[in-house]
């Protein structure tokens, strides 16, 4: 399987407009990919069916949540097998409690054409940030019921593949990259919907992260100028999405074209490759920093 060559794509969600404007435009993206690239797997931006809301406190706002068997999971399985290609989609989940309540969660998921949902990823690292240009209080939706992840799954793809998701602020944080590298994780899938000063290093953040953990970086930004709800500032989503090598090189990158896709062909073995010249994980010393970290 080292040798296996894969194409791998991501599509960068716009602004949001309405329900049947994401889904059209979400089909037609991975219709036009599939003919004119024919990708083994794709992956969307962070929350890809509703707008960013972080940037206010309003319940009723929860009503865009969703259970994991709710229409957008559905749909995108149902897309994945139509196209015969692998999805990572995002979504804002909730999760019925025993008391009968609900847990929310910043979510992806991962279709596969012929097994249908593989499984889930919470976002574990929640931010709430007040800049001039980025103001966000995930926290608030996100973790208030006991929600917030709590776990870095692997999923295998149908070829073998072994792939991780991390969901925009997590992308900050090297623990949670290593949690997925140590677990043999060759390709880090990143949906992010970020703006403002994270602009600033976004890129260059990810080509550290993919050097420093011989892993592959599959990072699909929002795109666009969106405000909502009404009357709140307007966040420019930089786009930028990109596909960078264990080496830490960049293979693909976006503009900030609403809806655009990034494509590229990639080689499994250049995660070897990359652990021929430096093997990071053979190269911790574990037992000296747990005296400093974890208590």
């Amino acid at each position: 399987m080292t040798n296996l060559e894969i194409l791998i794509a991501g599509v960068q969600v716009g602004p949001y407009e309405s329900e049947n404007m994401f889904w059209k435009n979400f089909e037609e993206s991975i219709s036009m990919l599939v003919k004119e690239k024919n990708p083994y797997l794709i992956a969307l931006s962070e929350l890809m069916h509703i707008p960013y809301l972080a940037v206010v406190k309003n319940d009723e706002e929860f009503n865009f949540a969703q259970t994991i068997n709710g229409e957008v999971v559905t749909k995108t399985v149902e897309l994945s097998r139509k196209y015969n290609v692998h999805i990572i989609g995002t979504l804002f989940e909730k999760e019925e409690t025993k008391q009968g309540g609900f847990n929310y969660y910043n979510s992806s998921f991962v279709c596969s054409p012929s097994r249908g949902l593989l499984g889930t990823y919470r976002k574990v690292h929640l931010p709430t940030i007040d800049h001039p240009s980025l103001i966000t209080n995930e926290k608030y939706y996100f973790e208030q019921f006991g929600g917030g992840g709590t776990e870095f799954p692997i999923f295998t793809l149908d070829n073998g593949v072994k792939i991780g998701c991390l969901i925009c602020f997590d992308r900050s944080f090297p623990e949670a990259w290593k949690c997925l590298s140590v677990q043999g994780a060759q390709i880090v899938v990143v949906p992010t919907a970020t703006f403002g000063f994270r602009y600033d290093l976004y890129v260059k953040e990810l080509q550290i992260r993919a050097m420093e953990n011989n892993v592959f970086v599959l990072a699909v930004n929002k795109a666009g100028n969106e405000v909502y709800p009404e009357n709140t500032p307007k966040r420019a989503n930089f786009g930028c999405s990109n596909i960078i090598n264990p080496k830490g090189e960049i293979l693909e990158l976006a503009g900030d074209v609403p809806w655009s896709s990034i494509a590229q062909a990639i080689s499994i073995s250049t995660v070897e490759e990359s652990k021929n010249l430096i093997d990071w994980k053979l190269e911790r010393k574990p037992e000296v920093y747990k005296k400093y970290l974890y208590q």
